[in-house]
């Protein structure tokens, strides 16, 4: 007679059997059983699957992305010809003035915040140091800009 538990010794003597118990260790606390590991392994896998995907999809974005400004560049290195070439040095005694140039979003949902928040900070930027006063007219055209 095999006995693996209290309770089956009890069974087989009350019983007067001879009886064969199997053995089946109950689950020990945090140990996964192979159900579990085998749940957790097909998860990694789909979480596996998933981020590879997203890889894909990122380098074809990248991609694209490179495509579109290689047509620019050329902007970019005659624009930097003609400042080495131009050879034009500021005056020293003249004090620097400065050009922001803000470029902003205009489309989704916070487009029209991005460019009214840069509108308000620009105005009082200029106003607060007295350097340039932007008039509503220039206003307009700085957020016109998008119609080109």
């Amino acid at each position: 007679m095999q006995i693996c538990g209290h309770n089956a010794v009890t069974t087989c003597l009350q019983l007067k059997l001879t009886c064969t118990v199997s053995v089946h260790s109950g689950q020990v606390r945090n140990m996964a059983t192979l159900k579990d590991i085998t749940i957790r392994l097909k998860s990694i896998k789909n979480i596996q699957k998933i981020t590879k995907s997203m890889k894909m999809v990122a380098a074809a974005k990248y991609a694209r992305a490179e495509r579109q400004l290689k047509p620019a560049r050329v902007y970019g290195t005659g624009a930097l010809a003609l400042y080495e070439k131009a050879e034009i040095k500021a005056p020293e005694d003249k004090a620097a003035k400065h050009l922001i140039i803000g470029v902003t979003s205009d489309r989704g949902l916070c487009g029209a915040i991005h460019s009214a928040e840069m509108i308000d900070k620009l105005t009082l930027t200029f106003n607060r140091t007295r350097q340039a006063v932007i008039t509503k007219e220039l206003i307009e055209i700085i957020s016109g800009a998008a119609a080109l």
